[in-house]
């Protein structure tokens, strides 16, 4: 004994089929728009990465940090890769050309807990540029610990 009526099972008003038919479309929506930044992000950061190998061989230490920040404060892709980024534009700037020449410059201030601090002074007190406080810290963190190899490597030697 079925009871072909099923419309007793449903009351009126009753939303939850079409609520969960639109969160599902939502969901899809919000997915596809999050892919295609992504996707825009990550061809921008690809592009700044090849940028940033091609004009290593000009820079010194100084303009690798200096070419790093000022590319962050342009960076248009998604936050988190943007900040993310900065290590590794550092790195490919000093993975391309020699510079461990300009480490002599800062001496044994690098293994100082705080190296950078003095090149990131223009961000410190500014509660707006958090954002280029912290990549100005990567960025110099990332130049000490390339300091700190290059240092080793001429201990060895000796």
């Amino acid at each position: 004994m079925q009871n072909k009526d099923n419309g007793a099972f449903r009351r009126k008003g009753d939303l939850g089929v079409p609520l969960v038919i639109g969160l599902f479309v939502l969901a899809i929506i919000l997915g596809w728009v999050v892919f295609r930044n992504y996707e825009y992000s990550s061809k921008e950061i690809t592009q700044s990465l090849s940028q940033m190998q091609e004009d290593s061989a000009q820079l010194s230490l100084n303009g690798c940090a200096e070419k790093t920040l000022s590319w962050f404060q342009k960076c248009d892709a998604m936050t988190q890769l943007c900040d993310d980024t900065v290590p590794r534009l550092v790195k490919v700037c000093l993975a391309n050309s020699d510079k461990s020449a300009d480490c002599s410059q800062y001496g044994k201030e690098i293994y100082g807990y705080n190296f950078g601090a003095k090149q990131c002074a223009p961000y410190m007190h500014d509660k707006k540029l958090k954002r280029q406080k912290k990549a100005c810290a990567d960025t110099w963190q990332t130049i000490a610990d390339y300091c700190k190899v290059v240092a080793k490597k001429t201990a060895q030697n000796h």
